[in-house]
């Protein structure tokens, strides 16, 4: 067999786990709903200085099996390399965001995150982040007297494998622990991807299969997602 329809074969074969996986999350239970959404992002990057990083991105997201916009998302992000294996990083981000009942509201955000990585073996990368994000709804105004808001922290695990100069496959997962005014702090989701870093001569491009899936409530939202992000370093 041809290393290259190997590869292939492979990547196939994760994409149809994965789809098993979501059509088995998504029966265990009656009231689970099901959707597929595509999540798109345009991303610039500018190095400022050695190791510190601004960049900017517009995101377009649809969900209702691909039928309606979902977000419109803005977001600046500035990330400095402390080394070769710590960085911290800090962003904010606008999103108009429509819920599954229509409603329209303007949301903020900001987080601030600290990631590692370091090699397993000579073409293996492990990547963990801790992220802290505070998000507030339907408001421009930072005032949690005012306003309602959610706080989430973010634990992420990732594997990367680079085949080549051109394609770096990966896996990862995402656990997110939420906190809010009407109850205690709980697990809210997980998310998982399978993907594809593809370097190219004219930018970066991010293609990944996913499942986002909602935990500790009633009526549970199982997420297929399919992502596609273009990046450009200046």
């Amino acid at each position: 067999m041809k290393p290259g329809f190997r590869h292939f074969n492979i990547k196939l074969n994760l994409l149809f786990c994965l789809l098993l996986l979501y059509v088995f999350s998504s029966a265990q239970e009656e009231k689970t709903v099901r959707d597929l959404n595509l999540w798109t992002e345009v991303k610039l990057e500018k190095k400022i200085v050695k190791g510190l990083y601004l960049s900017a991105g517009q995101h377009l997201r649809l969900f209702k099996d691909f039928t309606q916009v979902d977000d419109y998302i803005t977001e600046l992000e500035l990330e400095y390399k402390i080394n070769k294996n710590f960085t911290l990083g800090a962003a904010g981000r606008y999103t108009k965001n429509r819920h599954y009942d229509d409603i329209v509201e303007n949301d903020y955000r900001y987080d601030f995150y600290l990631g590692y990585d370091g090699k397993l073996s000579p073409k293996t990368k492990l990547y963990y982040r801790f992220k802290y994000q505070k998000e507030f709804y339907g408001s421009g105004v930072f005032d949690p007297h005012l306003h309602y808001y959610e706080t989430t922290f973010r634990n992420r695990i990732k594997i990367g494998w680079e085949l080549n100069d051109n394609h770096r496959f990966y896996s990862s997962a995402e656990i997110f622990r939420l906190s809010k005014k009407s109850r205690e702090p709980f697990f809210d989701k997980y998310r998982i991807f399978i993907g594809d870093d593809i370097l190219t001569g004219f930018g970066e491009f991010d293609l990944a299969a996913g499942l986002d899936h909602e935990l500790n409530t009633k009526n549970p939202c199982t997420c297929f997602i399919l992502k596609v992000v273009y990046k450009i370093s200046l």
